[in-house]
């Protein structure tokens, strides 16, 4: 009896029962794979949009982020520009001074906003040297109404942004990474500056509407391995001494080219150790100054034959001067739409005061004014890229610019000196500080 029960609960009688139960087993198992598939994939397609919804959102938020963050734009922005660029003389003229907060685009923005012209300036503030000096200097434009955007010459929508703002007549380029011996630690800034965002610059310039006439720094270490003296604009400059002379040369090539199918007006102006207020810490002068008041020893180079190292110094306002005369001489830029329409100016000009002095000179001058004796080191010059000598050749300058630099060395460090006890605080009597 027991065996027929269990028979009957395994095999039961009514025939199909067990293939009927399994269907229905079957059948229900299948919908709940389905409804959980279902489910799956509803959860997917809801988590996908929650996921774009956030990426969106994150993009708006990163977007308006920028907007409000970013140092240039805005109407507020575009107000500032148009004021400092303002003319306010007679045939003055509109100029963009890129690396304005730096030593000579100091000076050179204060001579023309002292005579009337509209500046505004461009400088990215970038911590090659002590950048609060840079922001002193910017300071001190914007007490004389220049206002200087913080941005980078390689911002091309910057660049753009800034001529659609002003119709600028001329563009002073001094924007660079300056010094010989920093190329060897970091190469590839010379690159980015002097090079990539020379370029950046110019396809700003070729675009804009009406294009302006560019002046722009070259520099004296252009002429590297010449041993012509003094040089002159048409000695050889194929043997460069350091990248930084490289890069130089590189962007007198690149300006050639602007020039050639662009139309667009172009002077470059070789400087020649310019020093004075407001200058470069890396400078020699500037760092023997330093290190004579602080009572540090300071290193004197001199040449593998036991020459003394000897350097054409040119004094900062008659760097000015010759920066100014190249703005005023820039014929207009011929091109329009990106097509030259005739051949435009092209030139390149020595600025340099045509009167080497040499190193251990230098020293003595500082001495005497500082009134402090210096602990020199006198070692031979290392293989970094700096060169024995320079020495300006500037008659051309002269003829068609009418340079004419009338500060001597004695001169113009004593002025040095004077507003570097003043900026730094020094005392005049033994150095010390107060």
């Amino acid at each position: 009896m027991t065996m027929r029960v269990i028979e009957d609960e395994l095999f039961p009688s009514t025939p199909g029962k067990v293939k009927i139960e399994r269907t229905h087993a079957a059948s229900r198992q299948f919908h709940r794979c389905f409804a959980s598939t279902s489910t799956l994939f509803l959860w997917a397609l809801l988590l996908i949009a929650l996921t774009a919804s956030y990426l969106s959102f994150q993009s708006f938020v990163d977007t308006s982020s920028r907007y409000f963050t970013a140092s240039w734009g805005g109407l507020h922005w575009e107000r500032q520009i148009r004021a400092s660029a303002a003319v306010r003389r007679d045939d003055g003229i509109a100029v963009l001074v890129t690396g304005a907060a730096g030593f000579v685009g100091t000076h050179v923005s204060l001579a023309l906003r002292r005579r009337g012209d509209g500046v505004v300036g461009l400088d990215n503030f970038n911590a090659y040297y002590d950048p609060s000096l840079k922001k002193a200097r910017k300071a001190l434009l914007a007490g004389r109404g220049v206002f200087v955007v913080d941005g980078d010459i390689n911002d091309a929508r910057l660049l753009a942004k800034l001529f659609d703002t002003v119709p600028f007549t001329h563009v002073m380029h001094l924007a660079a990474q300056a010094g010989v011996r920093y190329a060897i630690e970091n190469p590839t800034s010379y690159i980015h500056s002097n090079v990539a965002g020379l370029v950046t610059l110019l396809e700003a310039c070729k675009s804009a509407d009406p294009q302006p006439a560019v002046v722009w720094a070259s520099s004296s270490s252009v002429y590297g391995l010449n041993d012509n003296v003094p040089f002159s604009e048409s000695d050889r400059t194929d043997r460069p001494a350091s990248l930084y002379a490289a890069t130089k040369k590189a962007g007198e090539e690149i300006t050639h080219i602007y020039n050639h199918i662009y139309g667009l007006s172009i002077t470059g102006l070789r400087f020649f150790t310019v020093y004075g207020p407001w200058g470069r810490p890396d400078m020699a002068y500037f760092s023997f100054t330093r290190n004579i008041l602080q009572g540090k020893p300071i290193t004197v180079y001199r040449g593998r034959d036991g020459t003394d190292l000897a350097r054409d110094f040119t004094y900062i306002d008659d760097i000015v001067k010759g920066c100014v005369a190249a703005l005023d001489t820039s014929e207009a830029s011929t091109g329009i739409g990106r097509q030259k329409r005739r051949p435009a100016q092209y030139r390149i000009y020595n600025l340099g005061n045509t009167s080497p002095v040499t190193v251990p000179a230098l020293v003595g001058i500082l001495e005497r004014y500082l009134k402090v004796k210096a602990r020199k080191n006198m070692v031979e010059m290392p293989g970094n890229g700096d060169v024995p000598f320079t020495h300006a050749n500037i008659s051309l300058a002269r003829a068609e610019l009418g340079y004419k630099p009338t500060t001597n060395l004695e001169t113009g460090l004593k002025k040095f000196v004077k507003w570097y006890l003043s900026y730094y605080g020094y005392s005049r009597r033994v150095g010390g500080k107060n």
